[in-house]
């Protein structure tokens, strides 16, 4: 009952009263002799009073003020029992003083009622007050134990500087190891792929004769049986047959030429010891690279609760890029937020780390373009919660029903955990293979 003003049933009740002297004064000259009383004023009278003890049993008047609720019942019923017995000015006097009762006991319960309320939520914030006071106890206790743990990893941190100079030395060297192998990377990736270019050229081109090698037998089949048919066609056919067979030695050849210079090709290849030695080198940097993501042990630590909390939010954040809506896409981003971006070009990956405001301008960049989803898993790791979604768009359309086609496709790594009452994403991975086959 917040807003109203508490007014004591005595001081509240004064406004029944006064109108029941205005009214008698008026019928009666307050206190003066009878002379004649309407019989409607007096049922006017007795059914307001009857209104008035509605209302308060509405709020409860009858067990939160039991006394002033029976005495307004009570008045009610000597006003009714006086009309019974036509004598109108008893019957006046007493629904006016139910009336009153009636108020006075409804101002009483509403009264009652907002001190009961505001009891319970004084006790409420006491039983609040002490469980903060007991969490602030605990949080002590932990912080009295985090000190200990303090001054230890103090102690040790002496002994560790030595450790950690060497370890500084070794990442130097590998740091030195990592570029050399990469100029060795990057030779190595050229010369494969001009051997892949070629590969695929050749096997394009033995796929399509071998597809009109086949198409042509297929046709010298369907001759052939229709040559063994009766009726007017029969030469016509049987000169198709000859002109088939014309063609599929013609074709064949062609084929089995196609076939003799792939096979020389491949046998041919030269420094195949040197390529498999740098091949392995190149296995051995990429080994050594740091990984793109976080260690993934199979562990769960979220509860079902959480797992579905995250992957709602991480339903929310995909719809929110189908949607084009950047700023929402972003808002699901921690602010120190580093990705890394994995981009392969002809044969050729190039690593980088980007943040928050760089990955913001890539995805005004590549949200220019329509891309098909394809596929999208979730899964669980830890506290995080994982989405895996790949995407594709055409690059290059077939020139015809031989070439093939190439796309650029886009796989995003996205791990998610909780931040508050929130989700956030604290890793993203993305692979982008430009100008692929759809694989």
């Amino acid at each position: 009952m917040k807003g109203f003003k508490t007014l004591s049933p005595k001081r509240n009740g004064i406004f029944p009263v006064a109108a029941l002297c205005v009214t008698l004064g008026l019928l009666i000259g307050c206190g003066g002799q009878l002379g004649r009383i309407e019989s409607a004023a007096v049922d006017t009278a007795v059914a307001e009073a009857a209104a008035a003890i509605e209302a308060a049993d509405a709020v409860d008047a009858g067990s939160l003020a039991s006394e002033l609720f029976e005495a307004a019942e009570a008045s009610l019923a000597a006003a009714e029992a006086a009309l019974a017995e036509k004598n109108g000015n008893d019957a006046l006097r007493l629904a006016y003083r139910a009336r009153a009762e009636a108020y006075q006991a409804r101002t009483a319960a509403l009264n009652i009622a907002r001190n009961s309320e505001l009891n319970a939520a004084i006790l409420q914030k006491a039983a609040e007050a002490e469980s903060m006071r007991e969490a602030a106890a605990e949080k002590t206790e932990e912080l009295k134990d985090l000190e200990s743990e303090l001054k230890g990893v103090r102690k040790t941190a002496a002994a560790s500087k030595d450790t950690i100079r060497d370890l500084e030395k070794k990442n130097r060297e590998l740091s030195d190891t990592r570029a050399m192998y990469g100029e060795e990377v990057s030779r190595l990736s050229e010369s494969l792929g001009e051997i892949q270019e070629r590969a695929q050229r050749a096997e394009t081109d033995i796929r399509k004769y071998g597809r009109e090698v086949a198409e042509l037998r297929r046709k010298l089949e369907v001759a052939q049986q229709m040559a063994k048919e009766e009726g007017h066609q029969k030469r016509a056919v049987i000169a198709e047959i000859d002109s088939l067979k014309k063609q599929l030695r013609e074709q064949a050849q062609i084929y089995t030429e196609r076939l003799a210079a792939a096979k020389q090709q491949n046998t041919g290849a030269k420094h195949e010891a040197y390529l498999e030695e740098k091949a392995a080198e190149a296995r051995a940097y990429v080994a050594s690279q740091a990984p793109l993501q976080p260690v993934k042990t199979g562990r769960v630590l979220l509860s079902t609760a959480q797992i579905t909390a995250g992957k709602a939010a991480l339903a929310n954040w995909d719809r929110a890029w189908q949607a084009k809506n950047l700023n929402g896409h972003l808002a699901y981003y921690a602010p120190d937020i580093v990705a890394n971006r994995v981009v392969v070009r002809e044969s050729k990956e190039n690593r980088s780390k980007i943040d928050l405001q760089q990955l913001e301008a890539h995805l005004q960049e590549l949200g220019a373009h329509t891309w098909t989803r394809v596929k999208a898993d979730v899964e669980v790791e830890g506290e995080s919660v994982i989405g895996v979604y790949r995407s594709t768009r055409l690059a290059v359309p077939a020139e015809n029903e031989d070439a093939t086609a190439l796309y650029n496709i886009w796989i995003r790594e996205v791990w998610m955990h909780p931040v508050g009452n929130s989700w956030k994403i604290h890793h993203e991975i993305w692979q982008i293979y430009e100008n692929v086959p759809n694989f």
